[in-house]
């Protein structure tokens, strides 16, 4: 796999290097043939354009090969290493080119002072993912492979606002984009977004964004909050967290506690539970609601006139003469 991968690479990087060969002489070519009366000024420009051009590719043709090599082995440093190599190479063909086309230091400084304001005020945002690409690889601000969100105001989002309802619970919204970091290049940064999308962020939005890290690395636990709205006609609240703890039984239950009533009938029952490390959290949550739903059930199957009345106002004769007859037996 890796012979082929270099053999691909030395390819490639031959063939840029014909192309620029056959496009320089071919300048020479059509000079003679139609007189266009080019100098050698001319002749040393368009050569270090075509060296500059072409040490671009091949520096990005072997920084992108160093990136496959390496990263079974180095895993995200590989992104660190092979933009690196990237970085050097613009800059040795940036010297290339000015050896080639014999300028002079006094012009080289006076033009790269021009140049460099003109291309600082045109490419302020290009620059500023560069830089910004680098402080990440460097300081590891995300890495590839972690699970984030990122909370900019530099990317539009817009959370949903209705139900209104739902806006009674004591959990909150995170705005903005969670994914999985799949690359960190130069320029921009690769997620993929849990419904599968793939999304490009610059790097000076990342940069300066607030960054939640769901990869726990740091963090203790990885806890999940679970709410069931349930009738009050058909709670016990003696026993109730012991039965939703055996309910959850092979879950790790932390808390089973009650948050504010949704209206004078239900209230809103409030069940944390922590997922081990390399669990995915969503199965779990999944798995605890498709019990809990079937407890509620369960319930209302028991006490169902009760149920009935008390929070339907239905068949409240029936419930009456089930009281009765529990109270003479």
């Amino acid at each position: 796999m890796k012979t082929r991968l270099w053999a691909a690479t030395v390819v490639k990087v031959a063939v840029v290097v014909a192309a620029s060969v056959v496009a320089y002489y071919s300048m020479k070519f059509l000079n003679a043939v139609f007189n266009l009366g080019l100098t050698q000024e001319t002749y040393g420009f368009a050569a270090a354009f075509i060296a500059t051009a072409a040490g671009v590719i091949v520096s990005n043709i072997v920084g992108n090969a160093l990136i496959v090599h390496l990263r079974p082995a180095l895993k995200e440093k590989a992104f660190s290493v092979g933009n690196v190599v990237k970085l050097l190479g613009f800059f040795f063909s940036i010297i290339i080119a000015f050896t080639i086309a014999k300028i002079g230091a006094e012009v080289a400084v006076l033009g790269g002072t021009v140049t460099g304001l003109v291309l600082g005020l045109a490419l302020q945002q290009v620059l500023g993912n560069l830089f910004a690409g680098l402080i990440i690889l460097a300081t590891r601000f995300i890495t590839v492979g972690d699970v984030v969100r990122i909370t900019s105001t530099g990317l539009p989002y817009q959370w949903a606002m209705l139900p209104a309802y739902k806006w009674f619970s004591p959990d909150y919204v995170v705005p903005g984009y969670k994914g999985r970091v799949v690359e960190i290049g130069l320029f921009y940064t690769t997620i993929i977004l849990d419904m599968g999308q793939e999304m490009r962020i610059p790097n000076s939005i990342v940069l300066s964004s607030g960054v939640v890290d769901y990869t726990p690395q740091w963090s203790e636990r990885n806890i999940v909050m679970i709410r069931l709205e349930l009738p009050l006609s058909i709670i016990d609240f003696d026993n109730l967290e012991k039965e939703i703890t055996e309910v959850l039984g092979g879950l790790k239950v932390l808390a089973v506690d009650y948050t504010e009533q949704s209206d004078k009938d239900y209230v809103i029952l409030r069940i944390k539970i922590e997922v081990p490390e390399g669990v995915d959290w969503r199965a779990a949550k999944s798995e605890a609601l498709k019990r809990l739903l079937k407890y509620r059930d369960a319930k209302i199957h028991e006490k169902f006139y009760r149920y009935a009345c008390l929070t339907r106002g239905i068949l409240c004769d029936k419930y009456a003469a089930e009281m009765v007859k529990s109270a003479n037996s």
